[in-house]
């Protein structure tokens, strides 16, 4: 799929890879399937199903199940593709996929008392929608669970993380991403120095209950 920034449909044809996680992105969301060996993973927004192949390729070798929520309800050809990855692979039997709204979604997993060992965080980067899927997530993460966030550096998403540091008990994690502050001046790269506002995802182990 990177290499040929395409996905392969059903039929045979093929589309534009339009949305998806970096490469580097991949990798670490591997690694971190691989050292935590999680029993089950949240993520919300599966796209064309990068970050979704990248969590199962993990779980095949640990153990463990994948739940990708999938909020874009009216993107019938990117849900195709994603699903027709994960079919190929041969990991349909470790995944369940659920085409909801995460404020749909999250609310019915946390009724059925779900316990979700790592969440990542990749849908809708208005602060409503990542605050809600924040907060329902952290909820179903028990001690030692871990958090992900895809484009931590976007302000709205960047707003959560401050929240989470703030409220609740979780510590960092170094996932091997070098920190990104790039900006599109200097000014706008020193300010994201100062605020601890790098771009690459973020991940966050829970150290404590906050509820």
């Amino acid at each position: 799929m990177f290499a040929t920034r395409t996905v392969l449909m059903p039929d045979g044809s093929r589309k534009p890879l339009t949305a998806n996680i970096s490469a580097k992105g991949c990798a670490a969301l591997y690694r971190m399937v691989l050292a935590l060996r999680p029993v089950l993973v949240v993520e919300i927004g599966m796209a064309h199903g990068v970050s979704t192949l990248s969590i199962l390729a993990g779980l095949m070798q640990t153990g463990g199940r994948l739940i990708s929520i999938d909020p874009y309800t009216d993107w019938e050809s990117g849900k195709l593709a994603a699903l027709h990855g994960v079919c190929r692979a041969g990991f349909t039997g470790n995944h369940r996929h659920l085409q909801l709204r995460s404020y749909e979604a999250l609310p019915r997993l946390l009724l059925e008392e779900t316990s979700v060992d790592l969440g990542y965080i990749d849908g809708c980067h208005d602060f409503d929608h990542a605050f809600i899927d924040f907060f329902f997530l952290d909820r179903m993460i028990p001690f030692g669970g871990v958090l992900g966030f895809n484009d931590a550096g976007w302000p709205a998403v960047f707003k959560v993380i401050q929240y989470l540091r703030k409220h609740r008990e979780y510590e960092e994690l170094d996932v091997g991403l070098k920190p990104d502050y790039s900006a599109r001046n200097a000014f706008l790269g020193v300010a994201r120095r100062i605020l601890n506002m790098p771009r690459q995802d973020r991940y966050f182990c829970k150290t404590g209950d906050t509820k």
